[in-house]
Parts: C-alpha cells; sequence; structure tokens
C-alpha cells in the first residue's frame, strides 16, 4: 500500500525546496529543539548581522548536572558581513601564520601525529567548512579521501548524530585551530550523541582506541563528587588528554581538573612590534583556574606554591581571548566567517603543539611534560600580567612563574612538550623515471600507525619514538615502495623513495534518469579507493570525467546531490552501486539511476493515476481540474480556521470548517477525470482529519461513467477520525472517466473536515508529463551565486524551488523545478534584490537552463 505523503518525513515539494528552508530557518530536518545562538544565523547573499562580544550561547551555558558546555566565545566585529560568500575573515581575527609566529611553531612537522577533537552533536559542514578554511589559508588539504580527516560518532562509525548549531561552531573552532598550529597533522573528529560526561567519554575511549596519541576537549562541567566515576575516560598513559580550564574566571571545571589532563588556561595575545618576541600576553579575564574540591594534588604540583591542597588548574595556557580570537569558517552554527576565542581555542591549539613535538613516550602523562623541563625557561613564555578574579592571589592573579590563569606560562617552540626521546624519519618521495615529485604520495611507518601526507616538492617528516620502523610509501597512480629505518634519540633517519609510476585511464560518460524521463542528472560518484574524493557530474549535461589508475577494478556508487539534500537515497532515486574495470586505455561509461517507488518523492514523477496535494491552491480557488459547488465558503484551501489536522508540511490541504465560515455549509469537491484504462486495482485513498458534530457529514462518492451518477465508498457523522483512508475500488478498473468528491454539511457550532493527500489509481510510481529548469542565480553586479532565491511557477505559488549551495560545494546558487511542458513563466525572488520574472519554454523530458542575474533592490534594472 502507498505511504501517504502528508505521513512520511519527506516532503512532496523539492527535497530542495524543503530542505534548503530548513537551512534558512538554522535548523536540520528531524533535529530537536535547542537554545538559540546568540547571533542569528544568515544564509541570504547580503544580509548583515551585528554580533557583539558573547559566548556561544547554542553550547556555553550552564549545563545541567552530569552534563557539559562548551568554551567557545564569539566575539566578530558588527561591521563584518557574516555570510558563506563573504569575501574573508574579520580583519582583526588571527590566522594560521599569526599563531606560529607568536608561539614560534615548527609547522612543517606533525607528520604522521593524529590529533582527535571530541564534541557533542553533529556538523555534517564540517569536513567542507575545514576545506574552506584551509584554501583560504593556503593550507594543504585535509581530506576523508586523503585519509588526512576522519570523522566518527562516539561508538567509532557512521551514525552521527543530528547537527547542532552551537556545538557547530565548537567543532569548527576546534578544527581549524590544530590546522592553524598544526597544518600537518591529521585530525580525527568523534561525535558525542549529546554534552552527557558518559558520552562524551565514551567518545574520548572511541578515540584513544582508533590511534590518536592526542585529545584535545574543548568543554567542561561543574565539579561535582559524582563526576569521579568518570575520571577512567580521561586515563591513557602515552596520551596527551588536554582540556579547557573554563570561560568563567576563577572556577574550576571538570574534567580539566583531572591529574592526568592538561589543563589548558587562556590569554589574549597581543601583536607588539615594540617586543623581541613581535607579540606580548596578559591573562584573559574569563579563564578558568583555582583549587580543586574533589581531585587529589598530583605529584608533579606538590612542589609548587599553588595555594591549593588539591589539584590547582591551570597548566599551560595559549590565546583564548575573543579580542584575539582565531578566525573560523563556520556555516553550521553562524554562516561563515567569524573571530572566536575562548578556553575552546587554547585546547586545541596546545594539544596541536604537543603533536608538533612527537609522540609521548609510553606509560607517562604528558601533562607533567613542562613541570619537568630542564629548559622551562626558554620552552616557556611566562605570563606575568593580568587577571581573572578578585581572589587576592596566585589563584587568580597572573605573576612570575605558575599561576592559576596562565599555568606554567604559554609555548615557546614545543621543547616543553617531550621528553626528548623522540627522532624523525625524512624524506623525499619522486617519480623513479622523471625524478618529479609525487605530490599526492601518502608515507606511513610501523609500529605506530603514523600516517603523513608529502607536500609540495615531494618531502615529509614524522617525528616518532626511538626504533626501527618499516616506512612506506605509496600513491594513487605509482605501485608502493617499503623500506627500514632505526631511529636513534634527535636523529633524522632520512628514507627517500623512487616510484614506479602505473598506467592509466580517463573514464568519461553521463549520469542520467533512467525510468522514463531520461533527461541528466546532477550526482555525486563515489569511488572506492580513488584519494581524489566524491566527483561530480554537471547539473545540466550530466557528465563527469575521472582519471584513474589503469589495469584495475573499482566500486563505484551513484547518487543524486541537490542543495541541502547530500546524495541521499531518499532523493527520490535508489542509490546505484556498479563495478567498473579500467584497462590501459581511455573509456566511456554511463550510469541511469532508477527512482525509489516506495517513496515516489522524485521530480517528475507520481503515482499512477490522480495525486494531489493542493499545493498552490488558494483561498478558495482548488487547481489542477478540481471543482467546488454548494455553499460558496464550503471547501477552502488557505485553512482560514488555522486547523492542524493534517500537517502543513505540504504546504496546502481542503478543508471545509463550519467555524470558519460562521454559517451553514452544504458544499462538494469534486476531482477532474482520471484515467485508469489499463488498471486491474486501482485504490482510492486520502488522509482525512474530521472533527464530528450532531447534524454534521462526510462523504465520498466515486462516478466511474463521467459524473453521471455517483455512489457513496465512504462517510462519517459524528464519530471524529483523522488518519490514512484507504479503499479498494474495482468497479473502477479499466474505466476511462473516473471521478471522486468529497460533500461535506455542517451547521452552525459544527467543526470541520480536512482532506490531502488524494490518489485515485494505484502507487506504481509514472513519468508525468513536462520538463526540469535549472540554472544559477547570480548577483548581476559581482556575479557571485545568490543563495536562498526562490523560484517559483508563477501559475501554481506551490511549485517552488530555492537555490543554495550543496554541502559539498561544486554548484552555488543552483535551482531546479519540474514544469509542465510549453511555455511557463517564473518569478526569483530572495532578500535585498528586485523580484524579477522570466518566460521560459520547458522542453519535455529535458534539462532547460535558465539561469538568473538579479539586481539589487533599488537598483538599475
Amino acid at each position: 500500500m502507498r505511504i501517504p505523503r502528508l505521513l512520511r518525513s519527506k516532503p512532496v515539494l523539492t527535497p530542495v525546496a524543503i530542505v534548503a528552508v530548513a537551512t534558512l530557518l538554522g535548523m536540520g530536518l528531524n533535529q530537536p529543539a535547542r537554545p538559540a545562538p546568540s547571533t542569528v544565523p544568515v544564509a541570504s547573499g547580503t544580509a548583515r548581522v551585528q554580533l557583539t562580544a558573547s559566548t556561544n550561547a547554542g553550547c556555553n551555558t550552564a549545563p545541567r548536572k552530569g552534563y557539559a558546555r562548551c568554551m567557545s566565545v564569539v566575539q566578530t566585529p558588527d561591521n563584518h558581513v557574516v555570510t558563506p560568500d563573504a569575501a574573508g575573515p574579520p580583519v582583526a581575527a588571527l590566522g594560521p601564520a599569526d599563531i606560529q609566529s607568536a608561539y614560534r611553531l615548527p609547522a612543517s612537522r606533525g607528520g604522521g601525529q593524529t590529533v582527535a577533537l571530541v564534541d557533542a552533536y553533529g556538523d555534517s559542514h564540517a569536513e567542507a567548512d575545514l576545506a574552506a578554511y584551509r584554501a583560504y589559508y593556503g593550507l594543504s588539504p585535509c581530506t576523508t579521501a586523503n585519509g588526512c580527516f576522519k570523522k566518527v560518532d562516539q561508538r567509532g562509525g557512521s551514525n552521527y548524530p543530528a547537527d547542532d548549531s552551537g556545538w557547530g561552531t565548537e567543532t569548527t573552532l576546534d578544527l581549524d585551530a590544530v590546522s592553524a598550529a598544526c597544518p600537518a597533522c591529521n585530525i580525527l573528529l568523534v561525535q558525542a550523541d549529546d554534552p552527557g560526561m558518559t558520552n562524551l567519554g565514551a567518545a574520548e575511549n572511541t578515540a584513544v582506541a582508533l590511534g590518536a596519541k592526542f585529545v584535545s576537549n574543548s568543554y567542561g562541567a561543574d565539579e561535582d563528587p559524582s563526576e569521579l566515576a568518570n575520571d577512567a575516560y580521561y586515563d591513557h598513559p602515552g596520551v596527551v588528554i588536554a582540556a579547557s580550564s573554563g570561560d568563567v574566571g576563577n572556577v574550576v571545571e571538570y574534567p580539566s581538573d583531572i591529574g592526568n589532563v592538561v589543563s589548558v588556561g587562556g590569554t589574549q595575545l597581543t601583536k607588539d612590534a615594540s617586543t623581541p618576541r613581535g607579540w606580548t600576553e596578559t591573562a584573559w579575564g574569563s579563564g578558568g583556574s583555582g583549587c580543586s574540591t574533589i581531585s587529589p594534588q598530583p605529584g608533579f604540583q606538590a612542589a609548587l606554591n599553588t595555594g591549593c591542597s588539591k589539584r590547582a588548574t591551570a597548566d599551560i595556557s595559549a590565546d583564548a581571548s575573543p579580542a584575539s580570537g582565531l578566525a573560523v569558517y563556520d556555516t553550521l552554527g553562524q554562516g561563515g566567517w567569524l573571530q572566536v576565542g575562548g578556553t575552546s581555542l587554547a585546547s586545541p591549539l596546545v594539544t596541536a603543539m604537543y603533536a608538533l613535538a612527537g609522540p609521548p613516550a609510553a606509560g607517562t602523562y604528558p601533562v607533567t611534560y613542562p613541570y619537568h623541563d630542564a629548559n622551562q625557561a626558554a620552552d616557556l613564555f611566562d605570563v606575568t600580567q593580568g587577571t581573572n578574579g578578585s581572589c587576592g592571589n596566585v589563584l587568580c592573579t597572573a605573576g612570575p612563574g605558575w599561576d592559576g590563569p596562565t599555568g606554567l606560562g604559554t609555548p615557546n617552540g614545543v621543547g616543553a612538550f617531550t621528553l626528548g626521546q623522540q627522532g624523525d624519519i625524512v624524506g623525499q618521495v619522486t617519480d623513479a623515471t622523471t625524478g618529479a615529485p609525487v605530490t599526492d604520495a601518502v608515507v606511513t611507518a610501523s609500529p605506530g600507525g603514523y600516517l603523513t601526507h608529502v607536500d609540495a616538492t615531494g618531502h615529509y617528516d614524522i617525528g616518532v619514538g626511538v626504533g626501527a620502523y618499516t616506512v612506506t610509501a605509496s600513491s594513487y597512480t605509482y605501485t608502493a615502495a617499503s623500506k627500514t629505518a632505526d631511529v636513534a634519540v634527535g636523529a633524522h633517519a632520512a628514507v627517500d623513495f623512487g616510484l614506479q609510476a602505473k598506467p592509466h585511464a580517463t573514464v568519461t560518460g553521463t549520469v542520467a534518469d533512467g525510468s522514463g524521463h531520461g533527461w541528466p542528472l546532477f550526482a555525486r560518484i563515489t569511488i572506492d579507493g580513488y584519494p581524489g574524493g566524491p566527483i561530480y557530474t554537471d547539473p545540466f549535461t550530466g557528465h563527469y570525467s575521472v582519471t584513474l589508475a589503469g589495469q584495475s577494478s573499482y566500486k563505484v556508487h551513484v547518487v543524486p546531490v541537490y542543495p541541502g539534500v547530500v546524495g541521499t537515497p531518499a532523493d527520490g532515486y535508489v542509490q546505484l552501486d556498479s563495478d567498473l574495470t579500467v584497462g590501459t586505455g581511455d573509456s566511456s561509461k554511463n550510469y541511469a539511476l532508477t527512482i525509489d517507488q516506495t517513496s515516489c518523492d522524485a521530480p517528475g514523477y507520481g503515482p499512477n493515476g490522480l495525486s494531489e496535494t493542493f499545493a498552490g491552491a488558494h483561498d478558495a480557488t482548488p487547481v489542477d481540474g478540481w471543482t467546488t459547488s454548494g455553499s460558496p465558503s464550503g471547501w477552502r484551501f488557505d485553512n482560514p480556521g488555522d486547523r492542524s489536522a493534517v500537517t502543513p508540511l505540504e504546504g496546502r490541504f481542503a478543508v471545509a470548517d463550519t467555524a470558519a465560515a460562521r454559517g451553514r455549509i452544504d458544499a462538494t469537491l469534486t476531482s477532474p477525470a482520471v484515467d485508469l484504462t489499463g488498471q486491474s486495482a486501482p485504490h482510492l485513498s486520502f488522509l482525512s482529519g474530521y472533527y464530528g458534530a450532531d447534524g454534521q457529514s462526510a462523504q465520498v462518492g466515486l462516478s466511474t461513467d463521467g459524473g453521471r451518477t455517483w455512489t457513496n465508498v465512504w462517510q462519517r457523522t459524528t464519530a471524529n477520525g483523522a488518519g490514512t483512508i484507504d479503499l479498494p475500488i474495482p468497479q473502477a478498473a479499466g474505466k476511462k472517466d473516473v471521478r471522486v468528491r468529497f460533500h461535506f454539511t455542517g451547521k452552525p457550532g459544527g467543526w470541520w473536515w480536512s482532506v490531502g493527500d488524494v490518489l485515485v489509481g494505484t502507487p506504481t510510481c509514472t513519468a508525468r508529463p513536462g520538463g526540469l529548469v535549472s540554472g544559477l542565480i547570480t548577483d548581476h553586479a559581482t556575479g557571485k551565486p545568490v543563495q536562498a532565491s526562490i523560484v517559483t511557477d508563477t501559475a501554481a505559488p506551490g511549485r517552488s524551488s530555492i537555490a543554495g549551495p550543496t554541502d559539498e560545494a561544486t554548484v552555488s546558487g543552483f535551482y531546479s523545478l519540474f514544469l509542465d511542458a510549453g511555455r511557463q513563466r517564473l518569478t526569483a525572488a530572495t532578500p535585498g534584490y528586485a523580484t524579477t520574472t522570466a518566460t521560459v519554454g520547458v522542453s519535455p523530458n529535458a534539462i532547460t537552463r535558465l539561469d538568473w542575474a538579479l539586481n539589487a533592490a533599488g537598483g538599475a534594472r
């Protein structure tokens, strides 16, 4: 039996439109309610957001017991335009070069090290935002495809939690901070189901189980004796476990108060050309510090004058003030380039600096390294100015040596983060024949699971512990090679590779609809084993091209991808999985996708017969050949009584409402003729919301002779009922002119009957006459894409598409709309732009391209 569309999670409007609407509202589909962020997300092209220093209200607010808050603080100047297509970050925000300069970091190191970030909730934009950030600053790509980036849920799988805008900003800050301090590091993002300490703890264990030796935790909870039960999650000898000290001043946060955890405090970092360093630092006024009430004093603090009988925080510090915040690119949370601080910035910065220093010694707790550093005065900048409270002593006032707000100080290089038991494996990877660098090569060293990528010159550098290693260099288009290396303390073991090239071939083809229309499809193609990541077809021709290593076999996965719906099979088509064999010469391969018969959601398809949602109808005027008769205020399509009997996801439904009509109703809603020739087992189904009363009735009639005679097939009087009505109508099998009518009678003081999602026929999904109109929407003056533009069929307002970016960012400002063949008049509208209309001749079973160049409101036409 067909599932009525009104009861599905998918809307009848194109997925493009519905998901883009959800994006505009700053929500994810099926996402539970979260606290509103402190600033308004922006998705359109020109809107300006007034932002001031504030906590990230989506997650940095006081949590309930057993839960954590994030520690990010957004401060973006009021005059900065926050949009996904903004030219760049706020002027005052720090970038990677600033971080590397201020802390004198050996930024070329870190290859082979994996920094894990533990955050709550999901961020489906994480990889795309990371790519945008790294591209802007000229950092090498860090992607799933090249093995640098990996995202998992708290169990290590891909059942990611729902997106959350507040934690999305936190996640973005963490990713960009690691990239700024250690561009060569690999990044593992572990998304906990929620910010409950047990789920965050489970994510912590997963990060370590997946091989990360450096784990950052940009969150904290109030100290409570019950939290001691969670300490085991943060007890991993041989692994750096770091946590933010807090954003509320002289207060201690969990888990930064655990003795095995590096408690990272905050500073304000300011450029200062008058100093030899070129920078000055003071304690950030909101950085966390103090005496723990539950964690015992660790041995490495026993000789310090902390003023605490138990654990004191912080241990080390880095930039955290939002006034000197990092530039981040965040489309899920706040809509573009931001300036963000908080000890959420300091924690991933310090964790990445540990990674630059090399792997921790097995069985040790790296929190102790700065305390035992023999060159502490040279390896740390002692921060001696600033305060985070009014305690009047070292716990809240910066001074010489250890103090609460800044710990032992901030890093001067990475010497404070090692026991000195490391060395390096370094070398070049080149083409054995030409000597040219193999720029996409990956180098691994085992044991230890080290993995790094060569730079643009083919050079690599892996920091490892002393010992013997097997080093392997591989590239997608080269034959892998392995060598051995013995690494001594402080030594560089040189291992160069000359790789033999494999033959390669170019595969081209198209992706198209394979269920009747045959038009090209905008699709994502994923090829197992191909390091270049997904490839995308041209959205107007369906064409693709990819160069693959020859004499190999591949698994290929193809699925449509449109704005807001990133390749989900529920987009109306069934994912195609296919084998591809590549020889030594170029070849072609076309793919045809079939529609999902169960959902029947693909644009241009519908059930075999009549399917009506009343989308596009308004007031008392029906559409699509339906007619009304009887009481003039009978059947309406604008829900005048604001009834909720039928979910409004469809946009429209028909309702006869005695209260809204303010009088008696006797009215009929009749369908147009339906041709059921060739159908042997048709059904009549509809979604009904009936609220009964005395003297009121609802009847459904069926005619198989063009309306000359009618038979009642369903009725209801005083009994309430809401749900799907499904009626076999064998008497209509094979008939050419079948009609249905909905007859409602009611008197003043009665209730109503709502009807939607009507089907007359069979649920077999078939092609409907018409074609697609697709195109790009840009700003006339700048040529840049304009997101959130609504393109509407002027004759049927319910038919619309919303232009937006795909989450995987290959086409922006794209829209697609199914229309009847022939000349159609369309309207394009978006906030800040003049509404524009155009007439287009829609070709059947094809894509008709119609681009729009919008003029700013009030500008020249």
